[in-house]
């Protein structure tokens, strides 16, 4: 549930549950752009507005900074998908939304890694290795302004050719004074890993507070990931994080105010395949965080958080 805001509360809905305002989840963007510039990577900007999706249609492999944005009151999430041969244009569409919005991860399909946008006009921005191979620069948004406020979301597929280094150049074209180079790895400072035992693990913990460049990665083979990551009290635990999920899932909440009603959203990854790895730079304040997976297992249907898919990390 990549929009796990409007989720949560949809939630809180269900099981009749009333939250003042100041009660409710709220957002608190900590994605920062103070390393990242100076990294010197090429740099490659994709958009979401009225115009649809701005996208590159061929790249060489290798490292490059994305830089995701979406006009005025429009929502937009990205990620770089290589679906399975032999689909439609029309299937791949539909299960390529599904993953998208639904976190129904699609059999065969590989995801490279992407962003959701937070703030009108605001850029997000990641790093990604691209190897040689074809892609679907898997773009979907919101259009604000919708009659009847049915937001419907649309997803648009646009073909990625990513070269061997040196048999392509970037469109946009990459800076001048710098080529991708495959295997270059950025200089993080702060690992977050994803497993295929329902497990995050994040290093160094406690990490230092400002920016800090991560390094997501997906070390599992068998499940797909994403990571929301939020601001908790300092009393909450994984385990109560857990144990209210499965219980608003199954319908007999705990009394008193839902501990997900006192989450801030910091930030966000999304959905990555196994072997896959992106870098996004996060300025966090001292603190208390978790970082959740909301991803459907396709075995079980079970969210990956109901299984316990949630660890907790302090920032000093």
């Amino acid at each position: 549930m990549r929009r796990v805001v409007p989720f949560i509360l949809a939630l809180i809905g269900v099981m009749g549950l009333s939250l003042p305002t100041a009660a409710q989840p709220q957002i608190d963007s900590s994605f920062s752009e103070t390393i990242l510039p100076t990294l010197g990577y090429p740099e490659v900007d994709i958009s979401v507005g009225p115009e649809g999706v701005t996208a590159p249609s061929t790249l060489a492999a290798g490292t490059y900074l994305i830089r995701f944005s979406s006009a005025s009151g429009y929502s937009g999430y990205l990620n770089f998908m290589q679906p399975p041969a032999g689909l439609s244009p029309e299937e791949e569409n539909r299960l390529a939304l599904a993953a998208a919005s639904e976190d129904l991860v699609q059999e065969r399909w590989v995801y490279a890694g992407g962003n959701n946008t937070f703030i009108d006009n605001v850029p997000v921005s990641f790093l990604i290795d691209l190897a040689p191979g074809e892609y679907r620069v898997a773009a979907s948004y919101y259009v604000p302004d919708q009659p009847d406020e049915t937001f419907e979301e649309i997803m648009e597929l646009l073909p990625l050719t990513v070269t061997a280094q040196g048999t392509a150049s970037a469109s946009p074209a990459p800076s001048p004074s710098v080529s991708p180079v495959a295997g270059n790895e950025p200089p993080s400072t702060v690992t977050l890993e994803m497993t295929d035992e329902l497990r995050y693990i994040v290093s160094p913990d406690p990490l230092p507070s400002g920016p800090q460049l991560w390094k997501l990665t997906n070390t599992g083979m068998a499940m797909s990931h994403h990571s929301v990551m939020v601001r908790i009290p300092e009393a909450v635990t994984a385990d109560q994080i857990i144990a209210e999920f499965n219980a608003l899932m199954s319908g007999t909440p705990p009394a008193g105010e839902p501990v997900m009603a006192q989450f801030t959203f910091v930030g966000y990854a999304a959905l990555q395949s196994g072997g896959q790895t992106t870098w996004i730079e996060f300025d966090l304040d001292p603190g208390k965080y978790a970082v959740i997976c909301y991803i459907i297992d396709p075995m079980s249907g079970r969210p990956h958080v109901a299984d316990g898919m949630v660890t907790t990390f302090n920032v000093a």
